[in-house]
């Protein structure tokens, strides 16, 4: 083969290693994103909880309650730098069916930071609220550190600290808790009764405190598992706790967490693709080109320094008569005896 042919090759398997550098360093960051179009169902389950019942205005205990959170995404509020998702949260009583609580959300979110951004009429209930902090995911390449993390009940966001590392179906994940302080979330009017008055109505302060721990799959930010300790009490004029609303320990069930193993793993192919197979299988065949075309140079220019023309004075001579030469040669007869004869010179 040609030189040429060896500098098209060595010049795609340069072309093929820039390639190999650049997709985990420029490629992989544009295309590891939160995916626009969103959808997941996530369930929880509580047992032997507590929680209020408005038709005899007691507490009861003992109840069995069921979680279902639905995330949406909104494709076309979204764009190459954000996600928004709308989010439904509606918790039931499994024996009655009645629900407990509902709450809506929607939310905007950097594409790669997770973070909470400012953005698409973002509210909570039907209110316009700011967000802040991480909402639902962590972010890809969670790292062992204090993440900020928004509580939808409290409206603010609250530490959520790394505490170990643990497996949790058949994968790594990182376990975060975080606290929220008791804090009033409203203020309500109930009977006087409820609260030890004797007024037939009072105001009354509803109070909040959840411990939240998640477990998450740090490559890909996707919580593999959550669970909440929450409690929401009525409390008297001087501060004391005199009825629970609800107070549950709400987890995600065995299957959202194998629902949500799977999103994590699935993800964290698509990173590994980007990040590390494509990038090595790139610089292998990259390399292997530009190894084969500096062969074609190398072998190309040795046959080119071998095939050299001989100068024209180390050309071999032959004093043997031309047949076209006007000198007659003088021939010798052979004796009888069938030998040539030989002179001899004296010396």
């Amino acid at each position: 083969m040609r030189p040429t042919s060896g500098a098209i090759l060595v010049a795609a398997g340069a072309f093929l290693i820039a390639g190999a550098v650049a997709t985990p360093l420029t490629v992989a960051p544009a295309l590891v994103k939160v995916p626009l179009d969103q959808s997941s169902v996530t369930v929880s389950k509580a047992e032997n909880a507590t929680v209020f019942d408005f038709p005899t205005l007691s507490e009861r205990s003992g109840v069995n309650l069921t979680a279902h959170r639905a995330v949406r995404g909104d494709v076309g509020a979204g764009n190459e730098d954000r996600a928004v998702f709308n989010v439904g949260v509606r918790v039931i009583d499994d024996a009655s069916k009645a629900e407990i609580t509902v709450n809506t959300d929607r939310v905007a979110i950097d594409r790669r930071t997770a973070e909470a951004v400012a953005c698409c009429a973002e509210d909570i209930n039907g209110a316009p609220f700011k967000h802040e902090g991480l909402t639902y995911t962590f972010p890809f390449g969670t790292e062992k550190k204090t993440y900020q993390y928004f509580d939808n009940t409290a409206r603010k966001a609250y530490p959520a600290k790394y505490v170990s590392t643990e497996k949790l179906q058949g994968l790594t994940v990182y376990k975060f808790e975080m606290t929220v302080e008791p804090i009033q979330i409203k203020q309500i009017d109930v009977p006087g009764r409820l609260v030890g008055s004797t007024e037939p109505t009072v105001s009354a302060g509803l109070f909040y405190t959840n411990t939240r721990t998640l477990w998450v799959e740090p490559e890909s930010g996707v919580i593999v598992k959550g669970q909440e300790k929450q409690a929401q009490t009525l409390r008297d004029p001087a501060g004391v706790d005199k009825v629970k609303m609800i107070d549950a320990t709400l987890a995600f069930t065995e299957d959202t967490q194998k629902q949500q193993a799977k999103a994590a793993k699935d993800a964290r192919d698509q990173i590994n693709l980007l990040t590390t197979v494509v990038p090595i299988v790139l610089g292998l065949l990259g390399l292997a080109l530009v190894l084969l075309g500096l062969f074609i140079i190398i072998r190309a220019t040795r046959r080119r320094s071998d095939a050299s023309p001989v100068a024209a004075d180390d050309r071999p001579t032959t004093d043997l008569p031309s047949q076209a030469s006007s000198e007659p040669v003088e021939e010798t007869a052979a004796p009888s005896g069938g030998r040539h004869a030989v002179e001899r010179s004296e010396p």
